[in-house]
């Protein structure tokens, strides 16, 4: 069986191989991270008059230590990470997308294994169930 960090690099991987489709692959994260995480992931959606589409603008994941955010700004796809203490933003650092796959990845693997009781949820997200 593999172990859950090859789970985890292998999501990332194929999370990066379809970054071409930037909208699409924001909305996939979006829709993944709510049902994984629900109470650390928040969702921000474009409104507009008179249209049934909502889509996502950003999708922020906030750990302890760090909170993750991308949003899709102007032409393309902002990932930002920054480092919290006390609730406070002490940093922001810009990070490519595959950059910030990679990091979240490494964070989600962390925050499974210290909290047993979401890993077969994480698990679910990371095979697309």
């Amino acid at each position: 069986m593999a172990s859950d960090g090859f789970l985890f690099d292998l999501s990332a991987a194929l999370w990066r191989k379809s970054i071409t489709d930037e909208k699409a692959l924001l909305e996939a994260l979006a829709v993944r991270l709510e049902q994984a995480l629900p109470t650390m992931t928040t969702v921000e959606r474009r409104m507009t008059l008179f249209s049934k589409n909502k889509p996502v603008r950003s999708v922020t994941v906030k750990f302890e230590g760090a909170e993750y955010r991308v949003a899709l700004e102007g032409s393309g796809i902002l990932a930002e990470k920054g480092k919290i203490v006390r609730n406070i933003r002490l940093k922001t650092e810009h990070l490519t997308l595959s950059q910030w796959l990679t990091e979240l990845s490494s964070d989600l693997e962390s925050y499974a294994q210290e909290h047993e009781s979401t890993r077969q949820t994480l698990e679910r997200f990371l095979l697309g169930d």
